[in-house]
């Protein structure tokens, strides 16, 4: 086991492109770290640089005490999950978790040992006289797994494993893979495009966004306290609504008013929002915080209601999204399913407004 630590990478490509542009973080000692971000954010490109696939432009890059700019992949001490398994097909289960130990000329028996041990932490002993053709796409992603683990790196290195799966074999290896890191108490860095598996099995999540660190910080601080708009969108199912407009003060209170929408302000959050007195601002709210007038809890307080258009109901089993219409913005509540509204309807909702996020309108950070 080690800790990764990079300090002010930036990789450059030919003509001008940057894809990583001056990263400094620390990955823990057996800690789990997610990657996640939009196509081209540069999370798979950070990953090759450590792996070594990728030489950096500039900036360090430590596994341990030890700098290994300069250090080829096979040296590092890493081992590394593809999206797409890199099995060869000619070749036995057993002899592709093989490969990598007889290059370095272990003895059988202990080759034997290392691959049983692994392919019995995977619940796949049963394959190990198998060819690759012979298995499903969750078993196939089993042996790349078991292929890493045989070498007992200091650190695995995932990029994308799970994007071939189907969605309820992506569900069960994420939660295997968590359940192996509990176990190995290895360090883990793992990229992804999908906020949910980065949500569901990071110790910490690193967002990026054009080749910069967005946030990097555990799933709940992420998720309840985004730094800025861009992270406060991509991260949630459904994403963050969003709204565009003033704050104003009247008689001593301050409100949000904007696309069609009066929205008490919540004391508590005075002191951030004065500077932006009549000012364009943009506020966030996540859609279960959105609320049926009939929700108990809420409905007493004033100042925080609003009449809205229902366009589409989606039944989702335990809940239903509700996407609504105020002024030209469409925005999604979650709702328990029997106070669902009918599409096309004129409801009134009840904004928790000590939920609520406000983000500069230029600069897009948060500011409460």
């Amino acid at each position: 086991m080690a800790k990764v630590t990079l300090k002010n990478v930036v990789k450059r490509y030919d003509k001008g492109v940057v894809a990583v542009k001056g990263i400094s973080l620390d990955v823990e000692d057996g800690e789990f770290v997610v990657f996640v971000g939009p196509s081209g954010c540069g999370k798979s490109t950070t990953l090759r640089v450590i792996a070594g696939l990728e030489t950096v432009t500039s900036g360090e890059i430590y596994i341990g005490d030890r700098l290994v700019n300069e250090v080829p992949p096979k040296d590092r001490n890493i081992a590394m999950v593809f999206q797409n398994y890199a099995l060869y097909p000619h070749m036995s289960v057993f002899d592709n978790m093989a490969f990598a130990l007889r290059l370095r000329k272990y003895p059988k028996d202990e080759i034997k040992q290392r691959v049983e041990e692994a392919a019995d932490i995977l619940g796949i002993k049963h394959l190990l006289n198998r060819r690759p053709r012979e298995l499903s796409g969750g078993e196939r992603q089993r042996v790349a797994v078991g292929r890493a683990i045989v070498r007992k790196p200091l650190v695995f290195l995932f990029d994308e494993p799970l994007s071939n799966l189907d969605a309820k074999m992506r569900v069960i290896m994420r939660t295997e893979l968590k359940r192996l890191h509990t176990r190995l108490k290895t360090t883990m860095i793992y990229v992804t495009h999908d906020q949910t598996e980065a949500m569901t099995m990071g110790d910490r999540i690193c967002i990026l966004r054009a080749g910069e660190i967005q946030q990097f910080a555990d799933p709940i601080t992420v998720y309840e306290k985004p730094a800025n708009k861009f992270v406060a969108g991509f991260i949630g199912t459904p994403p963050m609504n969003f709204f565009d407009g003033k704050i104003v003060k009247r008689e001593s209170k301050y409100f949000f008013v904007g696309d069609g929408l009066e929205l008490k302000i919540t004391e508590s959050m005075y002191g951030k929002i004065k500077p932006y007195l009549n000012k364009e601002i943009t506020m966030g709210i996540r859609s279960e915080d959105v609320h049926d007038i009939g929700y108990v809890t809420f409905a007493k307080q004033t100042g925080n209601r609003a009449k809205v258009i229902c366009e589409v109901v989606e039944p989702m089993g335990s809940d239903s999204f509700v996407y609504f219409t105020t002024g030209r913005r469409t925005f999604v509540a979650r709702m328990r399913p029997n106070l669902a509204p009918r599409p096309e309807s004129e409801v009134e909702v009840i904004f928790d407004m000590s939920k609520v996020h406000f983000f500069d309108k230029d600069t897009e950070k948060s500011i409460v």
